[in-house]
């Protein structure tokens, strides 16, 4: 079979080239295709398979009569519209498909287990005021208002707010590649974060590659969503703050009110502020709150205690040291601590239950995980020793 030559619809390759990003397409791959469109060459299955992996557009669609139709939901609630008519990475695909899948696997064995609806999804969708909203997540969380100060730093910070999520019901899956593929990382530039709404299993998605303060800016962002019941992609940078709409402003000042107070915000820039310059007051409050130093930038822009030149200042020399010391952060270091911080734990251990139970078959499991028989075993016993 894999000599046979095989004749592609045109259609099916202009809509490969619509549907991937050609600015990343190695010029030899464009070349064939265009090639394959005008029927000058006629490829072999082997020849298909191997683009097709390479690209990572399904092999099936090539040998459709008429273009796919991909529904993908989620491309609608991108944050900035400037970004809307752009096709979507295959990654970011992918990587959505992927928390689909886990997301209904969860709901299922929620609804099969006896579980029960989520009051909290879209129980904010009302409220418009920042502070009542901000008090309703908290109480629904158990979440202090200085919750904070028991956090030690940033990182600390994302790992207590996601247990807190977690522990009412919100999966939360993190990455910065598509599955294992360390070829495939995915693009802060293109998105954030992103919040599958669900009454059982609301997602959270992270993308790792962003820096730790941004993260955990991202994952509360996102949970706010979750009150509002409004799906969200989130590709918003620091520069777009003031062009957004209402719900996504809405987001962002109940995430800031969460992680940094207004009134303690205010009582500590005073204090900071009689000693030290502003810049020097947003990197100490930044230590002090357990955050990103942007998040108090945009605090103290907001209230007006430095001004938007100052703020922009601030949160471009932040981007690009990150920039700077960015590296891998999934090549090396151990690959289960890696993986558990992919992975929600709550998720893992139902299905290794479920498992247990003979409703759920290993390969199902191996492929909602990414994992193989051995890892996953070893995997789900980390996760329960660390959780007891």
């Amino acid at each position: 079979m894999t000599g046979v030559r095989v004749k592609i619809e045109p259609a099916i390759i202009d809509w490969v080239f619509e549907n991937i990003q050609s600015d990343t397409l190695p010029q030899d791959i464009s070349h064939a295709l265009e090639k394959w469109r005008d029927g000058t060459v006629q490829p072999t299955f082997k020849q298909i398979q191997d683009i097709s992996n390479k690209i990572h557009i399904p092999l099936g669609y090539f040998f459709l009569h008429s273009p796919p139709k991909e529904e993908i939901p989620l491309l609608e609630y991108r944050t900035i519209d400037s970004v809307a008519t752009k096709s979507p990475s295959r990654n970011l695909v992918d990587t959505i498909h992927y928390a689909e899948n886990v997301q209904d696997w969860m709901r299922n064995h929620l609804i099969d287990t006896g579980g029960s609806p989520l009051d909290f999804v879209g129980a904010g969708k009302n409220i418009r005021y920042e502070g009542e909203l901000a008090k309703r997540i908290q109480k629904d969380i158990d979440l202090k208002v200085d919750w904070y100060t028991d956090c030690k730093s940033v990182k600390d910070s994302f790992t207590f707010i996601r247990n807190k999520l977690g522990s009412v019901g919100i999966l939360v899956l993190m990455n910065g590649v598509v599955g294992n593929n360390t070829h495939r990382k995915l693009d802060i530039d293109e998105f954030r974060a992103f919040t599958l709404i669900d009454d059982y299993a609301p997602l959270i998605f992270i993308n790792r590659n962003d820096s730790d303060g941004a993260r955990l800016f991202s994952l509360l962002h996102e949970a706010v969503h979750i009150w509002v019941g409004v799906a969200s992609l989130y590709n918003e940078r620091h520069e777009n703050a003031d062009d957004l709409g209402d719900i996504e402003k809405l987001c962002n000042a109940v995430a800031a009110e969460i992680l940094v107070p207004n009134q303690a915000f205010n009582e500590k820039w005073a204090e900071y502020s009689k000693k030290l310059p502003d810049k020097d007051v947003v990197n100490a409050l930044a230590t002090l709150f357990k955050c990103g130093g942007t998040v108090i930038a945009r605090r103290a822009k907001d209230n007006a205690y430095i001004s938007s030149v100052q703020y922009k200042e601030i949160a471009d020399e932040a981007f690009l040291n990150y920039n700077q010391q960015r590296h891998n952060r999934e090549g090396g270091g151990d690959f289960y601590l890696t993986s558990a911080s992919r992975i929600d734990a709550r998720f893992l251990l139902a299905l290794d239950n479920s498992i247990k139970e003979e409703k759920t078959q290993y390969t199902e499991a191996y492929r909602l995980t990414n994992l193989n028989r051995t890892t996953f075993s070893h995997l789900v016993e980390q996760v329960k020793g660390s959780t007891q």
